[in-house]
């Protein structure tokens, strides 16, 4: 990775920003003021980072009142290589689409606050016709008169106290809409308080709607004049959806066009707020990938007609100085100067590489662990799921959404991330197959019993027999503990490596060598007591091993602390112990599907199976990550790194 600075010729900056956008090649950062040329200053762009977010959120609020949109976008001639004239030109463009959807707007606003006022007013009516009360008889003034209106949320209370009191109690108030900041009510009170009624509301904040005069007085022709209004609004309603439809035809394509250009204003916009300027020129500062800074430098050369010019970074003897080259074999940036990573890795292993980025980001001082993981995560996950019947309807699931992801469907949002992940799934079910075929598990049925043949070993064999045989549980949690040991040495390892790799040999002596040392001695003193039955005498009986474990200790304590140490004392025995996980899960998962069959036959089989595939698919998915992220992580692995986020423009737009 590579640091370097543009100087672009004013004229030539879009040619240069939308050459880099296209190509998606340099990781922009600010321009600090002591690195500033003589006679340049920072750019003020605070001006035009306001503006852009503010058309930005007026043609997003645009798109979703014309919703849906479809059709290409519309052609039209923008200025897209001066900033500030395209500014002008979408701030122009969205004012004039502004209003007709505003108008637009407005009118089913009114109308839905009237068909709310009117439904609720038919709701009373029918009550008064159900009893057969006359209006004019209710008041002792005459006849009834109703008050619509709009008020602050706050205001509520006030209005309808105030009404309630100003009408001696002859008052009947609802609320027919609420909204974030506002709500809208209807009160119904007699004739004679009208004018007054209409004084305090309006006091206290409310817009109050002109009443009803043609109200008719029988309680039976009023509902139906209601009714008659109701119609009428819902006509009127279908006349503006009409309208909205026509207006998304015409404007809808055109607001596409728009949305990009926003967008391309917008990253234009954070690109030169990072930058330096001159009377002519713009200075722009970022990294880039060490085998990209010649394709960079001739591209952009080309595109603005040789105004460019790229320094890349040189040390003391003339040489260009790299700040890293990939997560594997890269080095931290040197003079204290962190480049983001960029992490170069197979399409197929990038959901299984976003569960690590999930942590942290690989910095280029430690390893990312991906390598590693795409052994370790689908076989912990086969260890604790295995069964050769499930294991490929994963696989075909896994399939289904690779071919959905290729196609690029969209679905429902908690869908689509199991479309995002579909190589992780591809792998989880071949590890669930692979060990699934080794225990002999054929949906929770013996592979012998079905297909006649004896599996390779058996965790669960003899465990839920009439007479429980153990025995074979007891070696499975054996060999988990003995993997659970090897996984979290090989932590250890890698964490000795990245130390050496970064000349810290001292550091890698004192932590993680000595931690090795101490945790090798320590689970082979454990498994000692543990085959003597408990007996903590079997110590004694070698004490050069004992004074082996205080060495390490020792020098941990001294050299690391005493937290580190502490932290190495207890992860020892509590890490170890974490990986029964395995063996528990893998229990739990037989017992299940064993549970279900003994006590409702094929179809308990059945539902068994699909509780443990959707259920506890997701338990184990979890623990194999915790065995990850805690168990594992916490030896080698920081995550301190920061993502490489090229400068990017959209692509699909046309003028």
């Amino acid at each position: 990775m590579h640091q370097v600075s543009i100087i672009v010729a004013k004229d030539e900056l879009p040619n240069l920003l939308s050459y880099a956008g296209r190509e998606q090649m340099i990781h922009l950062v600010t321009v600090e003021d002591e690195q500033l040329p003589p006679g340049a200053a920072p750019f003020e762009a605070t001006g035009l980072l306001s503006k852009s977010a503010t058309i930005r959120n007026r043609i997003s609020a645009l798109a979703s009142a014309l919703q849906p949109i479809e059709g290409q976008p519309e052609k039209i001639e923008a200025p897209i290589h001066n900033i500030d004239e395209l500014a002008l030109f979408l701030d122009q463009e969205t004012s004039k689409l502004e209003g007709s959807v505003r108008q637009l707007e407005e009118s089913q606003g009114k109308l839905l606050a009237d068909k709310e006022r009117t439904s609720e007013l038919s709701r009373f009516l029918s009550g008064l016709e159900a009893v057969g009360m006359p209006l004019g008889t209710i008041g002792s003034s005459g006849f009834l008169v109703t008050l619509a209106g709009e008020c602050a949320r706050e205001s509520t209370v006030s209005i309808q106290r105030d009404l309630d009191e100003l009408t001696y109690g002859n008052l009947i108030f609802v609320i027919t809409h609420t909204a974030e900041k506002t709500q809208t009510f209807l009160a119904i009170f007699p004739r004679a308080f009208e004018d007054d009624a209409k004084q305090a509301a309006t006091a206290l904040g409310a817009k109050v709607e002109e009443p009803w005069a043609e109200l008719p007085p029988d309680p039976k022709e009023a509902k139906e004049f209601t009714d008659v209004r109701l119609a009428e609004i819902e006509d009127e309603g279908k006349k503006l959806d009409y309208q909205r439809e026509l207006l998304t035809k015409v404007y809808g394509p055109r607001l596409k066009t728009l949305e990009y250009l926003t967008e391309i204003l917008e990253a234009r916009s954070r690109a030169v707020s990072n930058s330096s300027t001159t009377e002519s020129t713009y200075m722009l500062r970022g990294w880039v990938a060490e085998d990209r800074v010649q394709r960079l430098t001739k591209g952009a050369s080309e595109a603005c007609s040789g105004l460019v010019s790229f320094h890349v970074e040189k040390g003391q003897e003339g040489e260009e100085v790299p700040h890293g080259n990939s997560p594997e074999n890269g080095l931290e940036a040197k003079n204290h100067q962190t480049p983001p990573t960029l992490v170069r890795v197979p399409g197929w292993t990038k959901p299984l590489q976003s569960v690590i980025d999930n942590f942290g980001i690989p910095s280029y001082q430690e390893t990312n662990p991906l390598v590693f993981m795409i052994l370790t995560f689908p076989l912990i996950y086969g260890l604790m799921f295995g069964d050769f019947g499930e294991g490929p309807l994963f696989l075909a699931l896994g399939l289904f959404l690779l071919w959905l992801k290729r196609r690029k469907v969209k679905i429902f949002e908690i869908g689509q991330l199991f479309v995002n992940g579909a190589e992780l799934i591809i792998m989880l079910g071949i590890g669930i197959t692979i060990f699934g075929f080794l225990f002999g598990d054929f949906f929770g049925f013996e592979a012998q019993a079905v297909f006649g043949f004896r599996p390779f070993f058996n965790p669960n064999e003899g465990a839920f027999a009439a007479t429980p045989d153990i025995s074979h549980l007891l070696i499975y949690m054996s060999v988990i503990l003995l993997f659970g040991v090897g996984h979290y040495l090989s932590g250890l390892v890698i964490s000795t490596y990245n130390k050496v790799r970064n000349h810290e040999i001292k550091h890698a002596f004192y932590g993680p060598i000595s931690w090795a040392w101490f945790y090798i001695i320590f689970i082979y003193l454990a498994a000692q007591v543990v085959i003597s039955g408990y007996k903590f005498g079997v110590l004694l009986q070698n004490p050069a091993l004992l004074v082996l474990l205080f060495i390490p200790m020792g020098i941990m304590a001294v050299k690391e602390g005493p937290l580190e140490f502490f932290e190495v004392f207890i992860s020892a025995g509590s890490n170890t112990l974490s990986y029964l996980r395995i063996w528990a899960l893998n229990l739990a998962d037989f017992a299940i599907k064993f549970a279900f069959f003994t006590s409702f036959g094929i179809a308990g089989a059945v539902a068994g199976n699909l509780l443990v595939m959707i259920l506890e698919g997701l338990i184990v998915f979890v623990q194999t990550l915790r065995l990850h992220w805690v168990e594992w992580f916490s030896k080698f692995y920081e995550g301190s790194g920061s993502s490489f986020a090229p400068y990017q423009e959209p692509t699909s737009w046309t003028v």
